[in-house]
C-alpha cells in the first residue's frame, strides 16, 4: 500500500498532523484488524513525508532521560555545581510536564482539552499508545 501522491490538506502543520496520526490510531484499535486498519487509514490520509513529520513531532516529545542518566553520572559526587543545578531542575521541569500530559489525557470534557492541550503543545493521548516509530510505512 502506498501513502497518498499529494496532501488531503495542504498547510498542516506537524502539530496538526501529529494530532491526527493519534485520532486515527485511537479508532484504529476498535477494528477487527488494528494492525492491518491503521497502515490503510495513515497511507490514505498522509503522504510519506507528512507521515515523516508527524512521527517525528511525536518523538520529539519524548524525554532523554538516558542521556540525563549518562550527565548525571559524570557528576560523580559534585552536588553543587551549575551543572548538578541544571540537570535536578531538568528532571523536576519533566516529572510535572508528565503529570501535566497525564492529567490532560485523563480529565473528563468539562473543559476544553484542545486548548489546553495546545498550550503546551501537546498531543493528547500521544503518550497513552507509544507506537514505535517505524511502525506504519
Amino acid at each position: 500500500m502506498t501513502f497518498r501522491a499529494d496532501s488531503a490538506e495542504t498547510g498542516r502543520d506537524d502539530y496538526d498532523l501529529a494530532r491526527l496520526l493519534v485520532w486515527e490510531r485511537g479508532f484504529a484499535k476498535y477494528d477487527a484488524d488494528p494492525e492491518a486498519d491503521l497502515p490503510r487509514r495513515v497511507h490514505k490520509l498522509f503522504t510519506e513525508d507528512e507521515h515523516r513529520r508527524a512521527l517525528d513531532y511525536l518523538a520529539a516529545s519524548e524525554q532523554d532521560t538516558d542521556r540525563l542518566a549518562t550527565i548525571e553520572a559524570g557528576l560523580g559526587e559534585d552536588t553543587t555545581s551549575d551543572t548538578a543545578w541544571l540537570v535536578g531542575q531538568l528532571r523536576t521541569a519533566w516529572a510535572r510536564l508528565d503529570e501535566l500530559r497525564d492529567r490532560i489525557d485523563n480529565s473528563g470534557t468539562l473543559i476544553d482539552l484542545h486548548y489546553m492541550a495546545e498550550g503546551i503543545n501537546y498531543v493528547r493521548g500521544s503518550r497513552i499508545q507509544n507506537e514505535p516509530r517505524d511502525t506504519v510505512r
